[in-house]
């Protein structure tokens, strides 16, 4: 099964409705999840569509559609669950809707002057990492001390990694088509492409 990512300004696009219709028709095991944290780039959802309610654009083609607060982990983890196991058990593609947010602009050049502090502030409140190292605590899964060796190992590593990124040649050209499959790859797939 395929995990298909997209922005809210996406959702907005001629060629979902397309690529939605095509993964009905032919049953494709994929979950669409749109990522909206409420502006595409720095345009509110509000006034891109008569609706906000992205998650029903899955209505109008009899498709598994729902949305999800994307800022609870758990809310999240018990979402895709199904819609995974739903691909994966035949049942063709889903649509959600993941209500998130972003603290930052959507490039180095967005000034972000479409919100206020207080707005991104009020997030930051119920931010999915901070309501997960609550739960930990609070449940004595580990202490802050052993969380801290945690946070400490995840940003070595991120940095090791960024090291390598940054003096690793490019890759040869020769690999750009190594992750292109043919319909004989995917016998699962009833229709043929």
């Amino acid at each position: 099964m395929t995990l298909c990512f997209l922005g809210d300004g996406a959702a907005r696009q001629g060629s979902l409705h397309e690529t939605l219709n095509l993964a009905m028709l032919w049953e494709l095991p994929v979950v669409f999840v749109v990522e909206n944290n409420g502006y595409a780039m720095g345009t509110s959802v509000a006034r891109t569509a008569s609706h906000e309610e992205i998650w029903k654009l899955g209505l109008g083609y009899d498709m598994p559609c729902e949305p999800c607060d994307g800022m609870n982990p758990v809310a999240v983890a018990k979402t895709m669950d199904k819609a995974i196991k739903l691909a994966r058990t035949g049942g063709g593609p889903s649509f959600i809707e993941m209500k998130t947010y972003r603290y930052r602009g959507h490039s180095m050049s967005d000034a972000q002057h479409y919100r206020t502090k207080d707005e991104v502030e009020e997030y930051r409140k119920i931010d999915p990492i901070t309501q997960v190292k609550e739960v930990i605590l609070s449940k004595k899964y580990a202490t802050q001390k052993e969380l801290d060796v945690v946070d400490k190992a995840v940003k070595d590593r991120v940095a090791e990694c960024e090291k390598f990124a940054e003096s690793s040649p490019y890759p040869d050209l020769s690999l750009m088509y190594d992750a292109v499959y043919e319909q004989e790859d995917y016998p699962f797939i009833k229709h043929k492409l």
